[in-house]
């Protein structure tokens, strides 16, 4: 994961996200907003230990900052509070997501030299979202 620290993504294709987004029961106005988005995605490592995963957009800037294998709040960017915790696995990262109804989403983010992709599970959901970044040089 170190050699993917700083580096920035751009988000290419995406492909059901709008599905995935219907299923946790995002507002029909923000699905509609964020999937006009390409968001550009960066991991650093902060000076205590943990890592800060951030999502930049023309209208709005993102940050999870969070320690591997730790449980921490989240605000989702529709404003939804979730439980979450990330773990490694080589160039994954693996989120697992879960909202007070009980409802659990996994993200994982496989990084490489030049893509990273995420892949977007839900219970209950029999989709997959995956959603391609590419390497901004």
């Amino acid at each position: 994961m170190e050699k993917y620290l700083g580096k920035k993504y751009k988000l290419k294709t995406s492909e059901n996200f709008e599905e995935y987004l219907k299923f946790i029961e995002v507002g029909l106005i923000s699905r509609k907003l964020v999937q006009a988005l390409s968001p550009e995605c960066v991991i650093t490592r902060n000076q205590d230990g943990s890592y800060s995963l951030t999502m930049t957009t023309p209208i709005r800037k993102v940050v999870i900052t969070f320690k591997i294998g730790e449980e921490f709040n989240e605000q989702r960017p529709d404003g939804v509070e979730v439980k979450s915790v990330m773990r490694m696995d080589g160039s994954s990262l693996i989120q697992i997501q879960i909202e007070d109804n009980g409802r659990k989403s996994t993200h994982i983010r496989e990084f490489s030299d030049k893509t990273l992709t995420v892949t977007t599970t839900a219970d209950g959901w029999d989709g997959r979202c995956i959603r391609i970044y590419e390497l901004v040089e």
